[in-house]
């Protein structure tokens, strides 16, 4: 995969990102998704199909169209148009790139109103233990926090939290994972931003910009000043 890294966090834990705009089904998506398609082509060329699971509605399933080296691609099904990226060049590249492939989207399916935006951010801090434990508080400040209320560190990890935020609401879930080929470990924390209710496909902009400003927030607010040196270069030597 070609990652297009982002210069000012050289050192970025993010493994994906993925924007959606949710709506009342549009039945017209279905009629047209060939047409949306060839305007994809050049750029989306790889068709990844959903798969049928017994009890799955499958137009609610999204067909993926996908770069050729597989490091971004658009999401569509009934009720759900996304765009995601897995070599993220930093936001305001995401959002250009975002807000173009919706406009063509929209272009095609009379969508005005939604009922949902997600955005989310997938995060994958790679880590060694420490005599058996998790390095938990190398970087999140949390780390540090329940060391100060608890008699040892973490063997393993898993928990998940929800929180609102000014009408939109961020779940949190970080957890400790493996990777059953290499056997590396790692830290997942991964961010679920959503504002549901009446929202207006005109304001996207809007509604991107907020959430991603949240999730920013939030971000910084649960990482050590140590590790966020080290995800933008600045580590002591």
């Amino acid at each position: 995969m070609n990652k297009v890294p982002d210069e000012r966090h050289p050192n970025s834990p993010l493994a994906e990102v993925v924007f959606e705009i949710w709506f009342p089904g549009e039945t017209a998506i279905e009629c047209r998704r060939h047409e949306i398609q060839e305007r994809l082509r050049d750029g989306y060329p790889n068709l990844i199909v959903p798969v049928a699971q017994p009890g799955m509605l499958l137009a609610y399933e999204p067909y993926r169209f996908e770069r050729k080296d597989g490091s971004t691609g658009v999401t569509l099904s009934l009720n759900r148009f996304g765009y995601y990226s897995r070599a993220y060049p930093g936001f305001e590249v995401f959002k250009a790139e975002c807000l173009k492939l919706i406009e063509l989207f929209s272009g095609f399916v009379p969508v005005k109103t939604l009922n949902g935006i997600v955005l989310r951010h997938i995060n994958i801090i790679p880590f060694v233990r420490d005599g058996g434990v998790i390095p938990f508080e190398d970087s999140f400040v949390l780390g540090e926090k329940f060391l100060e209320l608890l008699p040892s560190k973490f063997e393993n990890l898993a928990m998940t939290f929800v929180l609102p935020i000014d009408g939109a609401k961020i779940t949190t879930r970080i957890e400790s994972i493996s990777n059953n080929q290499t056997g590396q470990e790692a830290i997942l924390l991964d961010l679920y931003h959503a504002t549901m209710g009446e929202l207006y496909l005109s304001e996207v902009r809007h509604y991107l910009n907020e959430a991603h400003a949240q999730s920013a927030s939030l971000f910084n607010r649960l990482i050590t000043q140590s590790y966020r040196d080290y995800i933008t270069g600045e580590e002591a030597e």
